[in-house]
């Protein structure tokens, strides 16, 4: 398996997982508003928690490269999901009844409850119902009931006390799946402009990063409602504004980092879904959506890390921990050369 099957597989396996056993589709049965509150706050986990993981573990230290030195690393990181986004409230639907007041999240528990869902009548249709399966909770399938995210990276030292770091995943298109992955980070050593204190081993930098992910997938062939076309596309953009300081030893170093970083992603469900409902005449009656879905959701704040890193010749092993709404602990090897 290279590393691109690997790549995906650890990162979108929560949407994988959803998308293939949660029933999440069933909640288009519903009217627009109730659908768009239970997919928002359901996915809310996951598309928070992509953010957090895909912006964490962009440096293991302060120094910064001499001209040309080269650090090609490899880490994961997983955020954790706070308890109070494991489930949500359905006490404000309007058009659906249940005997519970809230529904597990897609890192919540794997419980499924039986839906009521009512459509009012129109002038085109009279009034319509179906009972549908909310969609459960994954938790139990996620590592450390977690949201994970491997990164592969590169930084490269450039002059005026400068590195560059690359993110990149080779495209991936298989198995219904078309994703991409780029980032560029920028690591500046600012004791340079201190004379003397740059030869201690103290160093600081500031470091500023931008990221994206963009994913199609493919989910007709699973999905439990006739239709045409339909693909699930997620998208995700990020950024960071830090300091990093750390202490860099023979053997081992420490660092940390302050500042403030953010991001946004998106989700939207698109094709055709044909959706079949009971009505009072005893005939079905069938309504066909087109592109129901269409969020995004937002992430940002202060963030403070702490880690340390160990040198063995040219290897390093590292891990580090990030405090922020959803708290990261990431971990990796990296290979140093200059």
């Amino acid at each position: 398996m290279n590393f691109k099957s690997i790549f995906f597989i650890v990162l979108f396996l929560p949407l994988i997982v959803f998308s293939q056993s949660s029933g999440l589709e069933s909640i288009l049965f519903s009217v627009e508003s109730d659908s768009k509150k239970i997919f928002e706050r359901y996915l809310n986990p996951l598309m928070k928690g992509a953010i957090y993981s895909t912006n964490s573990g962009w440096y293991n230290t302060a120094k910064v490269h001499k001209k040309l030195g080269v650090d090609l690393s490899l880490r994961i990181n997983t955020s954790f999901v706070p308890s109070s986004d494991r489930s949500f409230s359905i006490t404000d639907l309007d058009y659906i009844t249940t005997d519970v007041d809230n529904l597990p999240t897609i890192a919540g528990d794997n419980r499924q409850e039986n839906l009521f869902i009512t459509i009012p009548k129109d002038g085109l249709y009279p009034e319509i119902s179906t009972t549908v399966k909310a969609p459960r909770g994954i938790k139990s399938k996620l590592p450390l009931g977690s949201i994970p995210a491997p990164v592969l990276q590169l930084g490269v030292g450039i002059p005026f006390d400068t590195e560059i770091i690359l993110r990149y995943s080779p495209e991936y298109h298989r198995n219904g799946v078309d994703m991409s992955l780029k980032g560029l980070g920028v690591k500046h050593n600012l004791l340079q402009y201190f004379g003397p204190i740059d030869k201690f081993p103290l160093n600081v930098s500031a470091f500023a990063s931008y990221s994206n992910m963009d994913i199609d997938y493919d989910i007709q062939s699973f999905s439990s409602i006739d239709g045409k076309g339909q693909v699930a596309q997620f998208s995700l953009n990020n950024y960071n504004l830090l300091l990093l300081a750390s202490v860099d030893l023979l053997i081992f170093n420490v660092y940390s980092s302050f500042g403030y970083s953010g991001g946004n992603s998106s989700f939207r469900l698109l094709g055709e879904y044909n959706l079949e409902y009971n009505s009072d005449s005893g005939l079905p009656i069938t309504k066909s959506l087109m592109d129901p879905i269409d969020m995004s959701f937002n992430a940002s704040g202060y963030k403070t890390t702490i880690g340390a890193k160990f040198k063995f010749l040219v290897f390093s092993a590292f891990a580090d921990f990030t405090f922020q709404e959803y708290n990261t602990l990431s971990a990796g090897i990296s290979v140093n050369f200059r």
